[in-house]
């Protein structure tokens, strides 16, 4: 029971401990903003977000990658006698690398036309 415990304690710390960072994040920003308006100062600060729907591709094409590399390494270790933890670790890093790069050649490719 002990150890059921401490894993759920561990868990919800470190979900409450982001969940703060993020929390405090957003506020803070938002405040600041509210100040700038609120005294009629100038927003040139904050342009636009015009990369949003890059952003979403971006992570779909980086979680493909992971998502690659693992099955990879898994592949790896299984069937080609490789070190385990090694063979996830470098597969995942290099897919999702790989992933990076198609998607900074994807958003080049379209911002020429």
């Amino acid at each position: 029971m002990d150890e059921i415990f401490r894993d759920f304690l561990v868990t919800f710390i470190i979900v409450a401990a982001f969940f703060g960072i993020v929390y405090v994040f957003f506020m803070t920003r938002h405040r600041e903003r509210l100040l700038l308006i609120e005294r009629g100062l100038d927003m040139s600060n904050f342009p636009p977000n015009k990369n949003m729907r890059w952003v979403a591709l971006k992570f779909g094409v980086l979680f493909i990658g992971i998502a690659i590399g693992i099955l990879v390494g898994n592949v790896l270790s299984e069937y080609l006698d490789f070190n385990e933890v090694v063979s996830f670790l470098s597969m995942t890093f290099l897919f999702g690398g790989l992933g990076l790069v198609s998607y900074f050649f994807i958003e080049s490719n379209y911002k020429k036309k």
